[in-house]
């Protein structure tokens, strides 16, 4: 049996049989790991092959410390980050439902009152620093995980959490109830 590294090498130089090989001896433990979170055989199969995916990408930052807990982090993020952003997804539906939404019995003031609410909300968000605006539109309007927007920003997940607290804090500082 070839050992771990030695595929890696191998997948490395550009060899995809021992991609092949590497898929297959993980495939069923990468399943299992997603599955444990998130509860779904086919959610977990499309997580696993996410997984995959991101093993290749980031095959260049193994450091040879032990593959399959490595390759364990990252279908455990991978399940985690899906989890977070499905709950995210969930309320802010509610949050909006509930305040931007029109049941039918409204009346057309009651309408054009919840679109000024949506209108100077954006109004407002596109006075906010460059930096906190960014983060704040692909958190709270695009639904991305801190890890996704890391990615998309290029920068650390610790920057995006802070860049959030931050935007909070500048919203709370700058921003009236009675304007909204």
């Amino acid at each position: 049996m070839i050992l771990d590294d030695q595929l890696i090498r191998k997948v490395k130089a550009g060899n995809k049989q021992a991609l092949r090989v590497l898929i297959e001896r993980y495939k069923n433990y990468v399943f299992k790991v997603t599955f444990n979170v998130v509860h779904d055989e086919k959610l977990a199969e499309d997580l696993a092959q996410e997984t995959f995916i991101k093993m290749i990408d980031a095959l260049d930052s193994y450091q040879s410390q032990g593959f399959k807990t490595w390759l364990s982090r990252i279908a455990l993020n991978k399940a985690i980050d899906y989890k977070r952003k499905k709950q995210r997804q969930k309320e802010d539906l509610i949050f909006f439902e509930q305040d931007f939404h029109l049941s039918k019995g409204e009346s057309v003031e009651e309408e054009y009152i919840g679109k000024e609410r949506v209108k100077n909300v954006h109004n407002s968000i596109k006075k906010m620093p460059e930096k906190l605006r960014d983060t704040v539109s692909c958190y709270y309007f695009e639904g991305l995980s801190y890890s996704e927007i890391a990615e998309k920003l290029a920068i650390e997940e610790k920057t995006v959490e802070m860049r959030l607290y931050r935007a909070r804090k500048w919203m709370k500082a700058n921003w009236k109830e009675e304007d909204f």
